[in-house]
């Protein structure tokens, strides 16, 4: 008779429970949308004693919420910091698609979606436009962020100390004749778009290139990432008005999906972020065109 398998005494075999339900909620709630407690109770093989009990120790240390609808749960903020920049890219992409792919339905441009790092504006996904004449970047590329809409509109959005030290820490290039190369204008340009919602480039990052962003919060209100619509200045100049409309929808609809909750305490036409700069001088710069 053989003899039974010695059992490893250093497996806690509650762990594999609780991320067998968190890999639950990653897999059927990529989009941010509610997981019924019903359907995670007929998917895994634990009771429903045990499975309410994970949860709600998950809940209390913060990983996961109840959604508004009854008996319903989604992965909270916490988790997305805790698990790190790739998951937090991969949420964001996987929420934003949508939104992006309407985005390029109605104007037919390049669709952007970026993040802050190591300085730097990174864009994590991109949709090209079908139009022949058109310059796209690729995800992964990345830009300085005085220079792109994107840039501006997470930066415009950041803690003042945030903000002086990006700043210091790196050199205001000159892209193209119109890039803003000293830090006084930009932060200029910065307060116009906190006061519009909208940041643009108006050629400053590639000549002949026109692009709008708006900013992405989090259940805080922090700026996690911008959405951008880009496309030949010959083309964007006659629909800036209706790309920036479209943009703020847009940007609001990608934040309600990361914190539902965002649109009681914020508000993307008069933003608020965490600690704003001291009232800039005049601004010597033109508003976005509307």
């Amino acid at each position: 008779m053989p003899k039974p398998k010695q059992l490893d005494k250093n497996y806690i075999a509650v762990m594999g429970k609780i991320f067998d339900v968190l890999n639950y909620l990653i897999d059927k709630g990529a989009k941010q949308e509610p997981v019924a407690f019903a359907a995670m109770v007929k998917a895994l093989p634990f009771s429903r004693t045990t499975i309410h009990r994970i949860l709600y120790s998950l809940e209390k240390l913060g990983y996961v919420e109840k959604a508004e609808i009854a008996a319903h749960y989604r992965l909270a903020a916490k988790f997305f910091e805790f698990t790190g920049p790739a998951v937090h890219f991969k949420h964001l992409q996987s929420i934003s698609r949508a939104i992006m792919l309407d985005l390029m339905a109605r104007h037919v441009e390049n669709v952007n979606l970026g993040v802050l790092q190591n300085g730097q504006v990174v864009h994590i996904d991109v949709i090209q436009s079908p139009n022949a004449l058109r310059v796209a970047a690729f995800p992964g590329e990345r830009n300085p962020l005085h220079s792109t809409a994107l840039g501006k509109a997470i930066l415009a959005f950041m803690p003042e100390a945030e903000v002086t030290a990006l700043l210091d820490g790196y050199p205001l290039v000159k892209k193209t004749p119109k890039t803003i190369t000293q830090k006084a204008h930009l932060r200029e340009h910065l307060a116009l778009v906190r006061e519009h919602g909208v940041a643009i480039d108006l050629e400053e990052n590639l000549s002949g290139v026109t692009c709008l962003a708006a900013p992405i919060f989090d259940h805080a209100g922090r700026v996690v990432a911008a959405l951008s619509v880009s496309g030949p200045s010959s083309r964007m100049t006659s629909k800036l008005s209706a790309v920036k409309n479209d943009l703020r929808a847009a940007a609001l609809a990608a934040t309600r999906m990361i914190a539902p909750l965002y649109e009681s305490e914020h508000s993307l036409a008069e933003p608020k972020p965490a600690r704003r700069a001291a009232s800039p001088r005049k601004p010597k710069v033109q508003p976005p065109a509307e």
